[in-house]
Formats: structure tokens, C-alpha cells, sequence
């Protein structure tokens, strides 16, 4: 059914920043590896594996992780990323992999300190020497080969003239000048000591040190420039009030200038020996010094206040994580349809009163947990189909673990659910997922927003890219909209697509399109997405069939009967910009669309889950015909 793919069974597990996979075998897209699992509410979090020990952390980490937002990777660069990516407690393979990185740096610098700054190598000789200088050579080139895969651009060139970068650099040149018995000038050896600060990667603490001076950068350097002016000024004004004196012992204003800066640091490094003769000299000296405390403490108070905001948002960042792990751990609740339903559902919204109420939050502490949050969205419902106002807010939860959104392959399945509009609609996220999930069926779904060059949405049901993408002209189409199509590019022939989508609420209860022109209901060669006649009345009598008296039990143990309302093509999916057309084209398969009325998708749960078993009967009788028995 697929196009040339190996096979993979993956386990998954997730914090609040990354989707984690514990891998047992992978198999690879075509094109792009496929993460095939959802998101498991139910795995520790980061904030509760802190809460454990060290052995106790280790062992609830996943094997590897895979990070949803980086390019996708082939097995072997996944476990060289997932080590060099500075998350130490990223993994099972990043603990051990960082573990031996740190305790390299270690040993080689005390090395070289017990050493006494020589040449030599006291653990074990020329092999250590051989042995370590390796070590931090190879691991200096894999960081250069995949430095925009862990976030310095597209070119291997921002990793080198990083900070971390240069002094890997810097530190590893006297490392090989040893190894190849090079002559190194005097002092050039201590440039190895500079290795032990790439520990810093592994300290948070530096980072906030970095990310406050960045945040206050150009007041401090603003305040040392006009220090500095104000110095040098100062500075020629004593040097021509000692000119006129036999016993100055200043040559030039530099000369002065120097002796100033000596001054402020306590001349440590003895330059600021001589001292001003004349009064008016001494007076301005006087006020130079008084500088020289600005010079320091101005600079000091803005990094010092930068620090503690830093602090103290890591902080708030901290208790946001905190508050949405509790929140998604309310969707992660099998909960949805109640115990009578056929299949395992999460709840479909919460509304924001029920939220704060629930949680103790205020409103802006629950809307920071929603803006911050990767898996929740707000949405405007009405608390009445008939009004004409959305007056209830909600949130809802969705599922992501590619670039686009979602995606979960099944070779043994030959149907593949779509749902282009997740991302826009309200209710259709959940049918899709809920039915796509307890079918175990091919799903593909994009839930993230995306845009054009001129900012504006594309994707959907239509757009414009699908027939670029249709003719091949790939460069000006958003790449993550390019991977959501590739996806959908790497199924065969012998598929079957039901594109879920959602109708207007004039419409009726379903819409079954398969790609005429509106209002077309016969088959007709070249534009009906159905191999056949004789196929399409098969799967127009099972779609009547599965609509006719859905029978359902809901949570108050009432069991109801509906029949949902049909109508045929009366959207059409016939214009080269349609996601149905481009499907047909690409693949060759057959394709149809549901389209599910909006008062279906926001209605109440007995119309909601009567509606998904109708539809759930519909995909499982297309299964069983792409599966026909001897």
C-alpha cells in the first residue's frame, strides 16, 4: 500500500516540549520518517520526573527522542542529535551520551592542570592523549555537520562562530598541534582549559546569565561607551595640567587614559604607578574616579536587574508548564461518550468557566497556559444553534507529532483518513482523531496554521498550492504544507481516502462528495474520484446504510436512535485547487469527502456520537472491501 517503506513499531512518550518515541523498530516514509503514535498524556512529565531521583528520572525517560519541529532524520542522526542537542535529560541515550562528554571534559582538564601545564598526559600516556583528542574531534565535526539541525541556521558556519562554537575551536588546537608533535607558541597550550567551559551547556543557570546581558546589551554597551568618552576626556584634561609641571610622569594623554583604567580594576597588573602633581590634576583625577565607580556599577545594576527577570520568568515559565500539564491531563480522560460508547474518546472541549473553576485559575493565568501551550486552542461556540452570537468560549485539545500536525500509519490498513482543516474548525480534530484512532486506520492531519509569503492561510479544502503541487512547482509553497502533501504523495494506489471536513449549518446533516461538479450524482469517466459505476453505488448504498438508524447510549443511560440527513456532490470537488482532486491525481486512489454539519461538530453529544458511529461504520466497510476475502 505504500510507496517503498521499511516497517516500524514505535512506543511513545511526551513532556511539555517534545514528543518522545521509545523505539523498538523504526520504519521510515518515502520521503520523511513518519512518527506514528499520539501524544500520551499519561507519561510523567518533565516537572514530575524532577521531582524523582536520579536512577528513578533515568528510568521513566523514553530510549530517544525525536523532536516533532527539526527536520526528520534517519535512525543513526536522530541518536547523534538527540546527544548533542544540550537536553541532558532528554533521554535514556542523551543522559549517557552527555555523561560521557562531561566526563571527558573533566578528565582532560585535570590532565592538564595536575600536569602543571605540560605537554604530557599522566592517565595512561600517549593513548589517553590519542584517545581524548579524538573524542572531542569527532564530536566537534558531528556538531559542524549537523548545526542547523540543532539550531544554529542553515549554515555550519553559525555553529563555528558560536560562542560554544569558538572555544571548542580554540580549545581543540593545541589538542592536535600534541597529537601531531606541531611546535606551539609559548602560553598557546592553555587554550585546552578553555574546554571546561562547554560544561556551561548543561547548566541552566548560564543560560539565564546569557539571555539577561542579550536582553540589556545595548544599555550596557551604550553606558561603558559614554564612560569611556567621559574617561578619555577627563584623561587629557589631567595630562595638560601635568604638562605644565617638571615632575609629571605622564608621556601622553594615553598614557593617562591607561593609568585610569588602573585605577578603577585596583591595578592589579601595576600600570597606574604614577600619580598627578598638580592640583587641578589631582581635582579631576578626583572625578575620574568617581567614574570609575559608574563605570562598573551602572553596567553591574542592569545586568543584575536583567538576571532576576530572567529568573523570575523562568519561574512563571515553570508554573504555566505546572498548569498545563493538569489541564491536559483532564483531555488525556477516556472520558468522551461515556462507558456505553463503542469507542475510547477524550473529552471534546472544556469550557473556560469549567477550567477556572476546576483549576483555581483567573482568566489570564488560563489564557497564558492556552498562548503557551502546544496542544490547546480556544474556540467560540454557541450555547444556542440558533443564535446568532458565539457567546461560549472553550478550549479544546488536539493531537501533534509532525510538522504540520498529526500523522499515524498503519500498513496493515489500506484507508486514510484526512483532515486538512483541524486547525480552523471547531469538533472535526476529535472525530477525526477519535475515529481514525479506534479504527487504527492511516490518519493524516494538519492542525498547525499555515501561510503563503503574503501572510495569508493556505490549505484547507482548496488552495492554490495544491496545483503547484500537482505540477510539480514545489519551490514557493510552505515547506510544512509541502510535508502534509508528500505525506499524503507516498500512499499507492490501492488506497482508499475519506477526507473529513465540515459543512455549513444550511446544509444537511452529511455531504458525500466524490469529486463531480455540484449536483452531479452519476459517475462519469475522468471526473469522479471512484474507480467505477458499479463501486461508487457500493459506497453511496453503505454511506445511506451506515445513516440510517445509528443507535447510541449515552452517559445518562438513555440509548437514542437518529437518521442523519444525506446529500450528494452538492459542494463539488472538481477544480485543479480541491485537496479531493489533488489526492486523485497524485495517488490514483479512490477519494471522497464527508462533509459533517457544524451543528453536528458544536451540538450535543448524543447528535455528536451517534454521528461519529455512523461514520465509523462507513470507514470499516470500506476497509473490509479493500480487504476482500479468497
Amino acid at each position: 500500500m505504500y510507496k517503498d517503506i521499511k516497517i516500524q513499531k514505535i512506543k511513545r512518550q511526551d513532556n511539555e516540549k517534545f514528543t518522545r518515541f521509545e523505539i523498538k523498530k523504526l520504519r521510515f516514509h518515502t520521503k520523511n520518517p513518519c512518527s506514528c503514535l499520539t501524544n500520551n498524556h499519561n507519561n510523567p512529565s518533565t516537572t514530575e520526573l524532577m521531582n524523582l531521583n536520579l536512577y528513578a528520572r533515568f528510568r521513566n525517560l523514553p530510549f530517544i527522542q525525536i523532536r516533532s519541529d527539526k527536520p526528520k532524520q534517519k535512525k543513526q542522526s536522530n541518536l547523534i542529535i538527540d546527544v548533542l542537542d544540550d537536553d541532558f535529560w532528554g533521554s535514556k541515550v542523551s543522559v549517557i551520551g552527555n555523561t560521557l562528554i562531561v566526563t571527558a571534559i573533566v578528565l582532560s582538564t585535570l590532565d592538564y592542570v595536575l600536569s602543571n601545564g605540560n605537554a604530557g598526559y599522566i592517565f595512561s600516556n600517549v593513548f589517553f592523549m590519542y584517545l581524548i583528542t579524538v573524542f572531542f574531534l569527532t564530536e566537534f565535526i558531528l556538531r559542524i555537520r549537523y548545526a542547523k539541525e540543532l539550531g544554529f541556521g542553515s549554515s555550519t558556519w553559525n555553529y563555528v562562530f558560536s560562542f560554544l562554537g569558538i572555544i571548542d575551536l580554540l580549545s581543540l588546537i593545541p589538542m592536535v598541534f600534541d597529537l601531531l608533535n606541531l611546535p606551539m607558541f609559548a602560553g598557546f597550550g592553555a587554550l585546552r582549559i578553555l574546554r571546561l567551559w562547554r560544561v556551561v551547556r548543561y547548566i541552566p543557570s548560564f543560560g539565564a546569565i546569557s539571555a539577561a546581558f542579550n536582553s540589556k546589551k545595548e544599555d550596557i554597551l551604550t553606558s561603558l561607551i559614554g564612560i569611556m568618552l567621559l574617561s578619555l576626556t577627563l584623561s587629557s584634561l589631567i595630562f595638560h595640567f601635568e604638562s605644565a609641571n617638571r615632575e609629571n610622569g605622564f608621556k601622553s594623554i594615553l598614557e593617562v587614559f591607561i593609568w585610569s583604567i588602573g585605577k578603577y580594576t585596583g591595578d592589579y597588573g601595576a600600570i597606574a604607578l604614577n600619580t598627578p602633581v598638580s592640583t587641578m590634576a589631582k581635582v579631576v583625577a578626583t572625578i575620574n574616579g568617581l567614574l570609575g565607580i559608574a563605570l562598573f556599577a551602572l553596567p553591574a545594576g542592569l545586568l543584575a536587574s536583567a538576571f532576576i527577570a530572567q529568573l523570575e520568568e523562568q519561574r512563571k515559565k515553570k508554573l504555566i508548564l505546572e498548569r498545563i500539564g493538569v489541564i491536559r491531563k483532564h483531555f488525556s480522560k477516556m472520558t468522551g461518550g461515556g462507558k456505553h460508547y463503542k469507542y475510547k474518546a477524550q473529552p471534546r472541549w472544556a469550557s473556560v468557566d469549567f477550567l477556572q473553576s476546576k483549576f483555581l485559575l483567573s482568566e489570564s493565568e488560563l489564557f497564558e497556559c492556552v498562548r503557551e501551550a502546544k496542544n490547546l486552542r480556544f474556540r467560540a461556540l454557541k450555547s444556542d444553534p440558533n443564535s446568532n452570537i458565539s457567546d461560549l468560549r472553550i478550549v479544546e485539545s488536539f493531537q501533534s507529532n509532525c510538522s504540520y500536525g498529526y500523522r499515524k500509519f498503519n500498513n496493515q490498513s489500506k484507508i486514510v483518513v484526512i483532515n486538512a482543516i483541524g486547525h480552523n474548525e471547531r469538533g472535526i480534530s476529535h472525530l477525526a482523531y477519535t475515529l481514525a484512532n479506534n479504527l487504527n486506520v492511516n490518519f493524516i492531519a494538519r492542525e498547525f496554521y499555515l501561510s503563503n509569503a503574503l501572510g495569508n492561510d493556505i490549505g484547507g479544502n482548496s488552495s492554490k498550492e495544491y496545483e503547484k503541487y500537482v505540477l510539480n512547482e514545489h519551490e514557493d509553497i510552505n515547506p510544512i504544507l509541502v510535508d502534509f502533501l508528500e505525506d499524503i504523495d507516498s500512499f499507492r494506489q490501492d488506497t482508499f481516502f475519506v477526507v473529513l471536513s465540515s459543512a455549513a449549518s444550511g446544509r444537511k446533516d452529511l455531504i458525500f462528495e466524490y469529486g463531480n461538479t455540484p449536483e452531479t450524482q452519476d459517475w462519469v469517466q475522468g471526473v469522479t474520484t471512484l474507480d467505477s459505476q458499479a463501486l461508487l453505488e457500493e459506497v453511496t448504498q453503505e454511506v445511506m446504510s451506515a445513516m440510517t438508524e445509528i443507535e447510541y447510549t449515552g452517559p445518562n443511560q438513555i440509548t437514542t436512535k437518529t437518521s442523519l440527513s444525506v446529500d450528494f456532490n452538492s459542494i463539488g470537488h472538481n477544480k485543479n485547487n480541491s485537496l479531493h482532486r489533488l489526492i486523485r491525481e497524485r495517488t490514483g486512489a479512490n477519494v471522497i469527502s464527508l462533509y459533517v454539519n457544524i451543528k453536528i461538530l458544536t451540538g450535543p453529544d448524543n447528535l455528536y456520537y451517534s454521528t461519529s458511529i455512523g461514520l465509523a461504520k462507513i470507514i470499516e466497510r470500506l476497509e473490509k472491501k479493500m480487504h476482500p476475502t479468497p
